[in-house]
């Protein structure tokens, strides 16, 4: 007996010389038959038969056929949609799955598989063994073009046979005698497969992205007058990318580099990040196969567990009731202070009715604070109670309301900067309101009996941004405030900055809800 090591392996060798009589461990504890499948990788070489081009790339089995087809790509220069073969047999292309694995698609170790645009794919495959014919066994064309670059069928040697045939049209001097004219079916073959953008009016950026691989195609939708929401949604979801397409000025080859760069770099850190988790599960698999007690490999499973856990609710929550995952738009209504508007924030959860001093002085109430009631407010946290005005007449849907306040100091410790008056359960009780979540609406009865009053609740466009709305907003600013937040988050993470772990939590937090 003897022993190897084959990646980092230790194989012990017994007399017999078949691969069958291989032992693969890691300790004396266990021993199986070493298979070509349990090597943490695959060798493949990939070959682009029209240029012949040709590269090797090795890719763990965990690696989906998407991510083959990405590094493809890449390592042959090769833009817009591919079809990978083994010989005649399809690999990968735009209607196979993706998402499968390498095994799963059929891809093993040491295969030699050609990669094709799509617009280059002929009608059959050579199975020799450079997987394409032999340039000495090319015939030389000459116009009109032949099938394998067209598509069509090869009508050249019908044709050269032919000379015999009448000529009796006058079309017939160009196409061999035959009533039809060749050449020009073979141009509207070729024009007719030339690829397009998919799209149709309305479309978003999803099925946009999803319907057009091909940079190109993409790169055309974005700069067409007829999607200008295409590039407003990017701007949004990532502006970036946004900002790096614009500055290619409408040239689509351009725009499509920056395109084909930015996936490229995307599907390199996905598939760097699955390949290390893979790894490590497989250490884990390992140790506890050797050590069923190993805690630290009995943790990882637990913690593995607990997170498939989560995440089968948080898929059975966004099936069931995905509002829940909105923001909460707090109840606010409109109402006017001696004919001055003011937004008054309900809510059912205050003890009493709050004003800040600045929006008191602002409606001129401020001369009305009784100090006597001056003192400290205790809560979430603390804030000063500059006094009471007892009585002040709020005007909603036309009816009068009269309402005591307490003011608080808006410069100590008011909590919420941006809240002006907050209308709290104190006066709910004492108008005997009713917040109706179904009709959106706060519900005031009047005296007499009858429906009451109804004051709607306002919506989103109608609040300025400090007050969860939109009113206001500016999408340009607020990008760039997020710009300059990521920047500084990607320095300190590459350690070109020092701060401490509070400061660089907070920066990721505040982009995290910025977006």
């Amino acid at each position: 007996m003897r022993e190897i090591y084959y990646y980092g392996l230790r194989l012990t060798v017994r007399s017999a010389v078949s691969r069958s009589d291989l032992d693969l461990s890691r300790s004396d504890l266990i021993t199986f038959p070493f298979s070509p499948t349990m090597a943490d990788e695959i060798n493949i070489t990939l070959f682009h038969p029209p240029t012949s081009r040709t590269d090797a790339i090795s890719l763990p089995f965990s690696a989906t056929l998407s991510d083959l087809a990405s590094f493809a790509s890449a390592l042959l220069d090769l833009d817009g949609e591919i079809v990978i073969r083994r010989d005649t047999t399809v690999i990968f292309s735009q209607h196979t799955g993706g998402t499968k694995t390498l095994q799963a698609g059929g891809v093993r170790n040491g295969d030699f598989l050609m990669v094709w645009r799509l617009t280059e794919v002929p009608a059959t495959t050579n199975n020799n063994s450079s997987g394409a014919s032999s340039p000495a066994r090319q015939r030389p064309r000459t116009n009109p073009p032949s099938a394998a670059a067209t598509g069509g069928l090869d009508f050249s040697s019908l044709l050269a046979a032919n000379t015999h045939a009448p000529t009796n049209a006058a079309t017939s001097s160009n196409n061999g005698g035959l009533s039809f004219n060749i050449p020009a079916l073979l141009a509207a073959n070729a024009a007719s497969s030339t690829p397009q953008p998919v799209e149709w009016d309305g479309m978003n950026l999803d099925d946009a992205i999803q319907r057009n691989p091909n940079p190109l195609h993409l790169m055309t939708l974005f700069t067409s007058p007829r999607h200008p929401n295409l590039l407003k949604e990017l701007n949004y979801h990532n502006p970036q990318v946004y900002k790096r397409l614009l500055s290619a000025k409408g040239d689509i080859p351009s725009m499509a580099n920056i395109w084909r760069e930015t996936m490229m770099k995307s599907t390199t850190a996905r598939f760097l990040q699955r390949h290390g988790e893979q790894s490590r599960e497989t250490e884990m698999r390992t140790r506890l196969s050797n050590n069923p007690h190993d805690m630290e490999a009995n943790a990882y499973f637990a913690e593995k567990i607990r997170k498939e856990n989560v995440q089968r609710q948080y898929e059975q929550m966004m099936e069931g009731y995905p509002e829940a995952m909105g923001r909460v738009l707090m109840l606010y209504i409109n109402c006017t202070v001696k004919e001055k508007p003011l937004q008054v924030f309900v809510d059912s959860g205050a003890q009493s009715t709050i004003m800040s001093s600045a929006c008191a002085e602002r409606l001129g109430l401020l001369h009305l604070v009784d100090d006597r009631f001056e003192g400290t407010a205790v809560g979430v946290g603390t804030g000063k109670i500059l006094g009471k005005i007892h009585m002040v007449d709020l005007t909603i849907g036309g009816y009068d309301f009269p309402c005591s306040i307490t003011v608080m100091d808006s410069k100590e410790g008011l909590g919420d900067k941006n809240m002006d008056c907050l209308f709290g359960l104190d006066m709910l009780k004492r108008h005997r309101c009713c917040i109706d979540l179904g009709r959106n609406v706060l519900k005031f009865p009047l005296a007499g009996g009858g429906a009451g009053m109804e004051a709607e609740f306002l919506h989103e466009k109608d609040l300025p941004v400090e007050k969860g709305g939109t009113l206001g907003f500016d999408a340009e600013r607020e990008n760039a405030e997020f710009e300059a937040r990521w920047e500084k988050y990607e320095k300190e993470e590459s350690g070109g900055e020092k701060s401490n772990d509070g400061d660089k939590k907070s920066d990721k937090d505040n982009m995290d809800e910025s977006k």
